[in-house]
């Protein structure tokens, strides 16, 4: 699949996530591989870009449940290029930044495990285990935890809601939200994402709508702040395109 985010759409070099991967299942040996490819412009002058493979293997506790467990590592490469962050009128001599672009590559590693059933799952990961703060040139440990359910209404229509909480350094983010599908194929949703540091401040809702069928699928979602900073540049867009082989 390949996911696209525009943050703060209309800002001077606001951030830009790009995603790209890919997976294949062998039944014999119950397992999954893959190879996920990241790229993020973070702000001004800073760039990463993250490469991983990845290997996960599910277990069939009995007729209902399915447990997995995932591990992928690779390299992460941090560039940071002074030239971009020079002033509007800046004399040359009063910048304290390094001159030339720098470029560090170090380690990097995931994990997760998830249990899942016919009508709902949770899970948690475990990303960036290598580093517990973030630097300029490296993302931080980060915490998933999350769980989600699916309730039948009618023989058209399916719900499932969803809940997250997100751990990063000294940030604690959570997602409250829930998908509507209809006949299984066409897909809409609302979620609230607190800043739990900031609750009342601080949070941004999201609405996304898509499409799934057996060989395509595709998704656009709308993020806008909301609460004291709402007149903050928001406006993030995100589009999801899934390929299945």
């Amino acid at each position: 699949f390949l996911i696209g985010r525009l943050q703060w759409a209309g800002v001077d070099n606001s951030p830009k996530t790009g995603l790209l991967n890919f997976s294949y299942y062998n039944d014999p040996l119950h397992s999954s591989f893959g190879l996920t490819v990241n790229m993020d412009k973070i702000g001004v002058g800073n760039s990463q870009s993250n490469i991983q493979a990845v290997y996960a293997y599910h277990i069939d506790l009995n007729e209902n449940y399915i447990l997995s467990m995932g591990l992928s590592g690779g390299i992460n490469i941090g560039s940071f290029d002074p030239q971009e962050n020079i002033l509007r009128d800046q004399e040359p001599s009063a910048s304290k930044f390094v001159k030339d672009k720098t470029t560090e590559v170090s380690p990097d590693a995931n994990f997760g495990v998830e249990l899942t059933s016919k009508r709902w799952m949770v899970g948690a990961s475990l990303t960036h285990m290598f580093r517990t703060e973030p630097t300029t040139f490296k993302k931080g440990r980060h915490l998933y935890v999350y769980g989600r359910c699916l309730f039948e209404l009618s023989e058209l229509l399916d719900i499932a809601p969803m809940i997250s909480y997100i751990h990063q350094h000294q940030i604690n983010n959570g997602e409250i939200g829930a998908m509507l599908f209809i006949n299984k194929t066409f897909w809409g949703g609302i979620t609230w994402k607190p800043d739990f540091g900031n609750f009342s401040k601080m949070s941004m809702m999201s609405a996304s709508l898509g499409i799934d069928t057996k060989r395509f699928s595709a998704g656009y979602a709308y993020s806008f702040n909301i609460g004291q900073y709402n007149n903050l540049p928001s406006n993030t867009h995100e589009i999801l395109l899934r390929i299945h082989f």
